[in-house]
């Protein structure tokens, strides 16, 4: 693969009092707001009851394979996708980057915009449509549910072996950013190991065993489900 198909690009917009804030990582969130904000946003009854948003503009071929990669999910991951799903915008562009998502946070509420590129998954990467959707989704998952002393155990049970890649479009393999790790290896774990050799594009080393390091993201599912 080329160099910059390697970089799935996350952007963090963070909202403060209606200032809009760039460029801040999504680790970084507890950083990045003011006293008094939870680790992970608030999500209400009515937001986990809307469903995921598709903008018009998304063509109906595309809506049904995004949705399809979606429900290709293991069943201990739909809770996950299920609590997140109304806070995001589904959106598609053309070129680079291959999938990115956007995390709008004001106070203690935060809302999601994922955009996946058109070109390359419908094109050369078409294989990779699955684990690019849940990757993006993982983010999602990350940032809004995943509490950051969970996500700092299910960092470090990844591996960091291979080589450290860096390029202008950032790093991958061994010295990938813990988002991206994170995202990577939920992808995995949701499509049970069913992924290309390139998946996501970030060379993110898998654990010796996706069971046991997703068992606590199904736990995680059933505490989420009860809400």
């Amino acid at each position: 693969m080329d160099a910059r198909s390697r970089r799935v690009l996350v952007t963090l917009a963070v909202c403060v009092l209606a200032v809009a804030v760039a460029g801040l990582s999504v680790r970084g969130r507890s950083l990045a707001t003011p006293g008094g904000v939870t680790d992970t946003p608030r999500i209400s009854a009515e937001q986990r009851a809307a469903g995921l948003r598709v903008a018009p503009a998304v063509a109906a071929a595309d809506r049904a394979w995004i949705l399809a990669a979606i429900a290709k999910a293991r069943p201990e991951a739909q809770p996950l996708i299920a609590e997140v799903d109304g806070l995001i915008e589904l959106r598609t562009h053309a070129g680079l980057p291959i999938g990115s998502t956007q995390v709008w946070r004001k106070g203690d509420a935060a809302a999601f915009t994922l955009s996946l590129d058109t070109v390359l998954l419908n094109g050369r990467r078409v294989m990779d449509r699955d684990v690019v959707v849940l990757h993006e989704l993982g983010h999602v998952i990350d940032y809004a549910v995943v509490p950051q002393a969970l996500n700092a155990r299910l960092d470090s049970a990844i591996p960091r072996t291979g080589t450290c890649v860096q390029s202008a479009d950032g790093l991958a393999g061994s010295c990938t950013e813990p988002v991206e790790r994170f995202a990577d290896t939920f992808a995995k774990w949701a499509l049970r190991g069913g992924v290309s050799a390139v998946g996501a594009g970030y060379g993110v080393a898998t654990p010796a065993s996706l069971e046991d390091w997703g068992a606590p993201l199904t736990a995680l599912g059933g505490e989420v489900s009860l809400r």
